[in-house]
This record gives structure tokens, sequence and C-alpha cells, in this order.
């Protein structure tokens, strides 16, 4: 039975909902399955898309995104008199009720509460009222992959909770009563080993040993013909206790419980080991955190500042609407890219006009977070000045930093993180030392040695737990011997605090255990930024004439013994040394003498690496390279400015040259900024000039540094890049973009044409659809779409037989834009199609210009509620990229769509804050009047965003 609640829900059987005992209705199969798709997921945000799929799978209707919308509006005014609420956020779609008004989460709760359960009678008490909520195959009369999907999987979960009350009513000598039930399962389930122990206890307990020893003749020759093997040693172990006579209470291992969904975690990274102790501090931030903007943790490297960060963040980043967000910083060489990399941790793009920290800066103004900053110390100038300005402009974020010292920003909170007392320092070494040796018992330890390694090792937790790996191979007692003879507490640089020392002579304690091939590894892997994967490894630090097998060996000892650590991901397994560990490995590796040497096969590594991905980021496999080169980010900057510093321009051109396409609408416009210093060391006749100062005034233009754009684009002196060069490099592009922007059509329209005829001589396809797709553009732009549908249908054709997605998400939003007024219903496809190309390659620019087409489009033809709802995820993706010219257009979309539908105060607000800004207002003369557009308050740019969400959700409830 559900608890006393407003309304009941149940799925477990036929979708139901019931208020006051009476059967709610809630629509048809299609609305009841969104209905499922919340509850299944009851106070958690479902994405749009996730929902899509779960409702329609691949047959989606040609307005899902319309027909959501509907279905979401009548289950609301179904519901909502009864107090639950189905609402929009960020995130997605919440329905938010008590899990225990939800027949499936009772059900979960009360199996808990069983498994738990010390009294076998209150244990087989709880499995029957847990069994007793199911009223037949769930959702039976709802058919989709995600549905059938979930049915399998609480199937499973029923069959398991039925098995586990089996044993139950065993041991409460409930025998007779299961014993035809038993006997009908097993018929079911043959070869279930289980079951079969469970009705041959039942059989002998009855009286019927004959039958019992029958049940497991048959049992193991069935496996033995079906699945050629022997009964497992449980069910042998039945069979022996009905021999003995003494069935005992034999208790088989409980089925694993299936879940129906799994969510990645989001925000703060996911701890791989345990959180051991530090409560205390725990307690301390997080009361700072309440009280203060800032909060520095302070503290020696090695001392835990990083853990107990995270620590807090993940307990906190409930309290905050859009949750927290890791940023680190370790990998940065340089303090000009702190920006770049909060703006990446953000997945912000740089706005036009603003520099990449103003970007942050107003994208966090509208925001409620927390933001972890970490390892601040050797950027801290430039960390110190973005954090201030965070603090100073973010009135709703709270920032979290980790630094050796104190930002020196006012209004900071430092705490000094302790080290951790001999006691919490014992069970954290006791807890790692039993990860790597299973059989480690402190309490079988000699008296007082591991507390004194603890007490020398002055509590730093980074040094335990390198000295808890040890125990892998010795012995606390020998590993406190090596702490003396090593010199822990001693030695190290002269200048570094005392506990600085010790953190520098266990670094150096464990480097010396090592093999000398994994010395030579560690000291090299330190060349590296932010990770790496195998294969760089093996290029970049492997030695003459050893194969990868051998350097994936040697890494693996690494990893071992704590000197390397390792993440998987989409792209694989990636490894990466802590920032302490790098740190001693670079200063053996400048006394080594092949830091130089290194360098430069990292930085012909990773140009040779971005030549290979420029190629593969034109063909079908642009998803895999985009996975494949974002975690490498950080070492494509240390490798440019490697060269850089070298002057080695050739390498640089040949880098910078390559990262145009992967990088530009991606990941933002830092390296445009590369592209341009290496421009000016460059000459001009050098074959990949034109493209690197394509890709350099391709960035100005995006910034809006417009005149900027225009003097690097005419350096070019007409020249044009090589083929394969990429969409975004060609000077002569921006000069036409600018020409199109300043509203001279034609001339944008006489290049593109001159273009469209280069990339067919030179037969190159990629090139073809950008330039199709600008032709088509030009003839919107010239008002004379019908002009430029061949134009687009031939860019169609030309990129699906390339099978790129970047070029197909183009060409199909060319398509779109020149027929969505003669054919409005083939644009929104077409402009879908084209979101969801783009964003399958992580293309964010493309992905929100074809939304934002697609909203557009449906606000003046579409229903009312789907218009809204499309509107919102624009404002929500373009407030996530970052870029305000793309908001602003957005915003005059949603202002001509609220006057349409009667909104007019809100248009009339949202078009002075469009006149303050010097963008075009959609409004008539009359609609202004009527909304008394020349009246009240002009609303910021952050407010108009805030004013248009509000009016637009209005028009969804």
């Amino acid at each position: 039975m559900l608890v006393d609640v407003a309304v009941e829900f149940r799925i477990l059987g036929d979708v139901e909902a019931r208020a006051d005992g009476q059967r709610l209705d809630i629509g048809p199969a299609r609305q009841r399955c969104v209905l499922l798709a919340l509850l299944v997921d009851v106070n958690r945000p479902v994405p749009t898309d996730q929902l899509i799929e779960r409702v329609w799978s691949d047959e989606l209707p040609h307005r899902a995104r319309n027909s959501l919308a509907g279905y979401l509006s009548r289950l609301r005014q179904v519901i909502a008199q009864h107090g639950v609420q189905i609402a929009r956020q960020s995130g997605g779609y919440v329905l938010t009720a008590d899990p225990s008004s939800i027949d499936l989460h009772c059900f979960r709760e009360l199996t808990v509460k069983a498994r738990a359960a010390t009294d076998p009678a209150d244990a087989d008490g709880l499995f029957e009222k847990a069994l007793a909520m199911w009223r037949g195959v769930p959702f039976a009369s709802l058919d989709t992959p995600w549905v059938n999907d979930v049915r399998t999987a609480l199937e499973a979960e029923h069959l398991a909770v039925i098995f586990d009350r089996n044993d139950s009513g065993l041991r409460v000598g409930r025998h007779g009563e299961l014993l035809a039930q038993l006997a009908a399962m097993a018929a079911d389930h043959p070869l279930d080993e289980r079951l079969a122990g469970q009705l041959m206890l039942a059989q002998f307990r009855c009286g019927r040993q004959a039958d019992a020893l029958e049940t497991f003749r048959a049992m193991r020759e069935r496996l033995v013909e079906e699945l050629g093997t022997d009964p497992g040693p449980a069910l042998r172990q039945v069979h022996q206790q009905i021999l003995d006579g003494d069935p005992g209470h034999q208790v088989w291992p409980p089925a694993p419980r299936v879940s129906v969904t799994t969510r990645p975690r989001i925000g703060v990274p996911r701890r791989i080991t345990s959180f051991v102790a530090r409560e205390g501090d725990i307690a301390s931030v997080t009361a700072a955190l309440g009280d203060n903007p800032l909060v520095t943790l302070t503290g020696v490297g090695g001392v835990g500042k990083t853990r107990l960060a995270l620590e807090v963040a993940s307990r906190m980043e409930g309290r905050f609407d859009d949750g927290a967000c890791f940023c680190e910083l370790a990998p940065l060489d340089d303090g000009s890219a702190v920006g770049h990399a909060v703006a990446a941790v953000l997945r912000l793009q740089q706005q036009h006009g603003l520099g990449i920290e103003a970007t942050v800066i107003e994208f966090l103004r509208i925001h409620k977070m927390l933001l972890l900053v970490d390892n601040c110390e050797h950027v801290l100038p430039a960390a110190a000045r973005l954090v201030d300005q965070i603090v100073r402009h973010c009135p709703d974020v709270v920032v979290l930093a980790t630094s050796r010292e104190a930002l020196g920003v006012e209004g900071e909170r430092i705490l000094p993180v302790p080290a951790l007392p001999v006691e919490d320092a014992t069970e954290l070494f006791a807890e790692r030392a039993k990860a790597g040796r299973p059989d480690f018992d402190l309490d079988r330890e000699p008296v007082g040695a591991v507390a004194e390694i603890c007490r020398r090792l002055d509590g730093l937790p980074l040094a335990i737990e390198l000295a808890a790996a040890r125990m892998r191979a010795m012995s606390s007692l020998d590993v406190a011997r090596r702490l003396d003879r090593l010199r822990l507490l001693s030695g190290g640089a002269r200048d570094a605090l005392p506990r600085q020392q010790s953190l520098i002579a266990t670094i150096d304690w464990s480097y010396r255990l090592l093999t000398e091939a994994e010395q030579a590894m560690f000291i090299r892997l330190s060349v590296f930024a932010g990770g790496f994967d195998l294969e760089a490894a093996h290029s970049v630090c492997g030695a003459d004439g050893e194969t990868d097998d051998d350097t994936l060996e040697v890494v693996t000892g690494l990893l071992d013994k704590s000197m390397v650590k390792m993440r998987t991901g989409p792209a694989g397994s990636r490894y990466f040394l802590l920032e302490t560990l790098r740190a001693y490995g670079r200063d053996r590796l400048r006394e080594s003498g092949i830091a130089d040497e290194l360098a430069s096969r990292h930085a012909g590594y990773y140009t040779d690496l971005a030549e290979r991905a420029a190629i593969g980021m034109h063909g079908q496999e642009e998803g895999a390279w985009v996975q494949r080169m974002l975690p490498d980010y950080d070492n494509l900057r240390v490798a440019f400015e490697h060269v850089i510093a070298d002057g080695d321009v050739g390498t640089a051109l040949r880098l910078v040259s390559s990262l145009s396409e992967f990088v530009h609408l991606r990941i933002g416009y830092e390296a445009s900024g590369w592209a341009e210093r290496t421009v000016e060391r460059a000459e001009p006749d050098h074959p990949l000039y034109a493209a690197t100062v394509g890709f350099a005034a391709r960035g100005a233009w995006n910034k809006g540094q417009f005149e900027r754009a225009r003097r690097l684009a005419r350096s070019a002196h007409g020249r044009v890049p090589g083929r394969g060069s990429g969409r975004v490099a060609y000077p002569g592009d921006v000069l036409a973009d600018l020409a199109l922007y300043e509203g001279d059509a034609d001339a944008a329209l006489t290049y593109y044409d001159a273009e469209m005829a280069r990339a067919r001589d030179d037969d190159d396809p990629i090139r073809l659809v950008w330039t199709l797709f600008y032709v088509a553009i030009c003839h919107a732009a010239l008002r004379v779409p019908e002009d430029g549908v061949a134009a687009a249908e031939e860019a169609v054709a030309v990129s699906d037989r390339t099978a790129n997605p970047t070029a197909r998400s183009m060409a199909r939003y060319a398509l779109g834009l020149v027929c969505k007024k003669s054919e409005p219903e083939r644009a929104l496809v077409l402009f879908d199609e084209a979101a969801d190309l783009a964003a399958s390659v992580q293309n964010f620019w493309w992905h929100g210009i074809a939304l934002m087409e697609a909203a557009a489009t449906r606000a003046v033809h579409g229903e009312t509620a789907s218009a809204a709802d499309a509107l919102i995820g624009v404002i929500d993706h373009w407030d996530r990229v970052g870029d305000w010219s793309q908001q602003w257009l957005n915003l005059r979309y949603v202002t001509r769509f609220l006057a349409r539908v009667g909104a007019h105060r809100e248009a009339a607000a949202l078009h002075r804050a469009l006149v303050a800004e010097g963008k075009g207002s959609p409004l008539t003369d009359s609609q202004r009047a009527g909304g008394g557009a020349d009246q009240g308050h002009t609303l910021s740019g952050p407010e108009a965003v805030a004013l248009a969400r509000q009016a637009l959700e209005q028009r969804i409830s």
C-alpha cells in the first residue's frame, strides 16, 4: 500500500494516477509514456532530448518538441491541482512529488528494508508487502525501446526480490506454502540453480526427500547437457545437507539489483577512492562558504587541499541552482590562459567585443553556483584577478579556491588546511594499504609501526598514500626503517618549509624505489600537461627500440606504485601525474639535461596529431576525432608555446593551421591568438601562411574586432590556403563576411560564387559545401531565398556523400533557411536535423543557430506552448555557450513571439532593451504603442534574458 498522499502513481502494472480513490484521466499512450519517463526519475531533471528519445525513439513525429510540450501541458492540468508539479529547469523537465506516492519507489524502499532486516520474520513480511504492490506486467500497453528496456529491468528486479522472499519464507518455516509456487517457477526457469536449491529445501522439509534428490539429479543433467557445466558450490552444498538430513538455513547470494536508469555525475569529478576523516574540516569549510563569497584553502603541497575541496563541493552542489563546477589550473604554464581554462570548463565561447574574462563574468553574473578553482599558486596574479572580478560582479557565485598561498582578494576567507592527526592518518594509511594488499590488517601489524610512519610523514596525505603503496612489497617495519635511511624528515629543497621537505623527500623516496626504466619514464612523463594516453606516452617518452607494449608495462608499474593516476572516458584510458609529482618530475627532467629534447618530441607529436585530426575532421569520423582531441587541449597549448619560444616558426605554422577546424567552434578563440602570434614571425611566402592568417582573422571576427579582422585578412594579399585547409581558415571568407555584415550581400555573393567554382576545380567537397552554404545565405540576405534553393540542395547532396556531420549540418541549415517562408514544415525538419548533427560532434555554435532558426520558425507557425518551449531551449543554449550576439538575435525572435501571443508588456520591455543595446526591434509602431514601449525601466542583457524566460514559461503552463 502507498502512504497517505494526495495523489498516487502506479506503474507496477498499467500506468495509473489516483486521487481520493478515483482514477485520473492521464490521457493516451504517448502521454502516459511521458508521465512514466518523469516518474522513473522523480525529483530529477530529465533533458528534453532524453524525454523525446524515451517516448518516440527513432520514430519521431515532425514536431516532436511541439507534441511533447502539449502532453506536458495536459499532464500539468490533471495533476497540478493535487499538489504535483511538472516544471522546466535548465537541466530539463522535473516532476516533483513525494517518492512514497509512486509504487515503484515504495517497492524499492521496502525491499531495501527487508534485505537489511535481522529478524527473518520481519524480512519475510516486508518482502510480501513489497511484492503485493505488483499488479501485473509493468506498463504493458506501452511500447518503445526505452520502455521495453525499463520493463525488462524491472521484471529482473521483481524476480530477484521473489528469490529473496523465497529464502526468507524458508527461514521462517513457510515451506509448505511456497512449495507449489517454487515448483511452477522452477519449470519456468529450468537452469536457475538458486531456484532449484530453494525447491529442494521446500521438498525436503515437506517430507519429500526423494523428490528433493530427484530435483538435484535432473538439474545436474540439464546443466551438463545444455551448458556443459556441473552444479555450482551453493547447489552442491544444499544437496549435501539433504543427504546429511540437516538442510540448515542455506542463504543464496542475492541477485544484483537492476537499476532502471543510470545517470552520470555532473559538476565535480567523481571520487575514485573514499574520503577519510576531516569531518571537522568539512564543517568549517562549509560554514565559511555559507558566509563568504570567496574561501581559499591554503597549505603545503600534498596536504589534501584538492581532496577536501572536492568533498565539500560534492556535498554542497545541491544547494546551488546551477550546481558546482571544478576548474583545475594545474596544467597551465601561463597566467594568460586562466580565463580560457575557466571558460572551457563552463563551456563558454568568447563573446563578440569582450575579452575572455569579461565573457566569463557575463555568464556567471546571472548564475547561482559553487565554482571550485584548484591549484592557483603558479598562476596567482591572473587567478586572483579573475576571482576578484567574479566576487565583485557575480552575486550568486561562491568561489572555493585552493592555493599554497592566499589570493589576496578583498573579502577572501583564508582557511589553512592542517595535516591529518595521527589517528586519521593511520586510518588513511590502512585503507590505502588495503587497496593494494587486500589481506592488510592494521591490528596484525607491529604495535605503533603505522602510527610512527604517519608521525614521521607529518600527517601529509600524499606522503602517506605513497608510503602505503609500498605495503605491496614490504612490511610496515620495513617502511618505517626506510624513512630514516632515506632522510624523509629532512633534506630536499633548502628553502622549503619543513613539511614541504618531508613531502619532497617522500616523493624522492618513492622515486628511488622505482626500477631504472620506471624512473626514466616517470621524469619523461612530466612533460605532459593535463594528461596523456598510451600512444602519446610511447611516442614522446618511449626509448628507442621499445614497443608500445613495453611502454604500457612501465606505465602500469608506475600506476601500481601510485606515481601515475588513470581516468577512463569516451576516448579511452588517459593517464596523469598529480601536480606535486609532476613538479618533482620536471625538476628531475631539467637536471637530466633532456628537457629540451623531450619538449621538442612532445611538440612534434602533437603537431603530427593535429595534422591527422585536421584531415579526420573532414570525414565521417569527425566525432571520434573531437573526442580524441578535446582532452589534449592543454598539451596543444604547451606544444605551441614551446615551438614559439624555440623560434620554430615552421612547426608553429603546421600546428596552428591544423587547429582551426577543431578549436574554432568547440573550445573558443584562444588558439586564433596563437595564429596571430605566429603570423607576426612567419614569412608571407610560406605555404601555410594564408591558412594561418585566415584563422587569425576569423578569430578577430568572432570577437567583434572587425577592423582588426579586415587588416589581418588583407595581409594575405589574396593568397588562398591549400586544399583541405578547413572551413574557417580562408582570409577571403572573412572579408566577404565583413561585406555581408555591412550590408553588401552582392559583393559577398560574387566572392562565394568564385570560391564555389574554385572548390569544384580543386575537387574539395568540404570546401564546396561551405561555399554553397554561403551562396544560399547571400541569396537569403538579398531577400530572394528561392534563388538559393539550388545551391542549398546541392550542398545537401554533396555533404551526404562526405558523411561529415558538420558539413551535413551546414547544408541542412542552409536549405532550411531558404525555404522556411515557403515550406515551414520542411524547414523545421531540416533545422532539427542540422541541430542534431552538429550536437553529435560537439559543434555547439552550429547546434545553437540551428536550434534558434527552428525556434523562430515555430514562433511564427507553431503552437504557442511548443514555440515557447523551443525558444527557452535556445536561451539556455546561448546562455551556456556565452554568445551574446546570438542571444540578442534570439531575444528579437522572443519579442516578436510575445507580441504575437498578446504579451505586450513583456514585448515592450524587451524592445527597450534591444534598442538600448543598438539592436533592431521587430515590433511595429502599433505594437510598441500598445505595450508602452517608450515607458519604464530599460533592462540589462541578463535582466532581459530573465524576463524572456519567465514570460515564455508562462506560455507553456
